[in-house]
């Protein structure tokens, strides 16, 4: 009786200790799949400077991507823009990898999230944004709203 009472604690203790190795584990190896993706971006698409862990920011802060694995959650992606932005994502609903653009006359280009656009906000308290595939709008995106899409786009403006 006092060998099993010794024997179950210490086995759940271990039981736990297996677990939380594991999951340290798998959270490395997503942080280092953003960085890798990170570093990808950077070479890809020059001009951008790491300013977080899977953030790159171009021109001073008018590009923002986000880096998010796929079904992943992220503090930066709920479905929604910081006010006067405009962002596309990698999932519907405002949810994945999220780039954010300021400036309406930029080429705004979609390329470095990496894969497709999936749903697009605009949070500017006026004006339309689209989405564009090429130089024709194929998506539009009242003040103040999120669309989702299956539209191919490659760029966002205004």
């Amino acid at each position: 009786m006092k060998l099993s009472a010794r024997v179950l604690p210490a086995a759940a203790l271990l039981a736990v200790l297996l677990m939380g190795g594991a999951t340290a584990a798998q959270a490395t190896t997503q942080s280092d799949q953003v960085q890798n993706r990170v570093n990808q971006v950077l070479v890809e698409f020059p001009g951008g400077v790491q300013t977080g862990p899977g953030e790159v920011t171009w021109n001073g802060g008018e590009t923002i991507l986000n880096i998010v694995l796929e079904g992943g959650l992220s503090t930066f992606a709920v479905g929604n823009c910081a006010t006067g932005s405009m962002c596309a994502y990698t999932s519907t609903g405002g949810a994945g990898s999220k780039i954010s653009f300021t400036s309406c006359t930029a080429a705004n280009s979609v390329a470095p999230l990496g894969s497709s656009v999936r749903s697009v906000a605009n949070a500017r308290s006026s004006g339309t944004a689209f989405g564009y595939n090429g130089s024709s709008p194929v998506l539009v995106i009242p003040a103040g709203s999120q669309v989702n899409t299956s539209a191919n786009i490659t760029r966002v403006g205004c």
